[in-house]
Formats: C-alpha cells, structure tokens, sequence
C-alpha cells in the first residue's frame, strides 16, 4: 500500500472526512462510512511468528482505527487444496460435478466455527 493511500485511509477513519483536490477544486467531504477491509500477507503467507503489523505491513495506528479484525488462516494441506481445486475446476467443465458422495467444505463446521467466534466476542 502507498504512503499516499494510507494517508487517504487515515484521514477518512480519523476525522471522517477525505480532502479533494481536481481541476482546481480543493474541497472537503464528509465521509461516515464503514469500511470493510481484506489484506494478504506478505509474500502470500502468513508468519505466526510476526504480529499483525509486520504480517500485513500496515502501520499499527491504522489498523487501531477497525473495530473487528478477524483472521482468516489456510492450512497447509496439498490433499486438501487438490481435491477443492479439482472441485472448482468440475464446477466449470462439467455440467454436474463429481465430489464422489463427500462435501468439500462441510457447511456445519463452517456453521459452529462462526458461532463459536461470534460467542467470543
């Protein structure tokens, strides 16, 4: 991310306001908004032994401006990514795709796993 975009970022979570400045016209706008936000980590893989900041390489004062960060970890699993691969890729080539019988993704893990961090917070 540039310096100039995270100056941007910074203005408009701290005061609410983006400055303007085209074809002659400087103004000031009001800008209450939410703002959702997704990164990747650096080199596209996330280090558990750096924090946050570094992993994401955004300055700790901007990331202090969201309310929620949640993280969303891969694990590492070839047989895992292979067989949700090959999935996706049947979605397109074929008309009903093959998953043999077995989910790829099993919705009600999905179901307790949000849940459960919901009742976290």
């Amino acid at each position: 991310m540039s310096d100039a975009t995270r100056s941007v970022l910074h203005e408009v979570m701290e005061q609410q306001t983006v400055s303007i400045a085209k074809a002659g016209i400087i103004t000031t706008l009001n800008a209450r908004t939410s703002i959702l936000a997704a990164a990747n980590p650096i080199g596209s893989r996330y280090d558990r032994n750096q924090p946050l900041p570094r992993n994401l390489d955004l300055p700790p004062t901007l990331i202090s401006r969201f309310d929620l960060l949640y993280l969303v970890l891969d694990r590492v699993d070839e047989a895992s990514d292979r067989r949700l691969a090959e999935h996706l890729v049947g979605l397109y080539l074929e008309d009903a795709p093959v998953t043999a019988g077995i989910d790829i993704i099993v919705s009600q893990w999905i179901s307790t796993t949000i849940h459960g961090e919901t009742d976290r917070m």
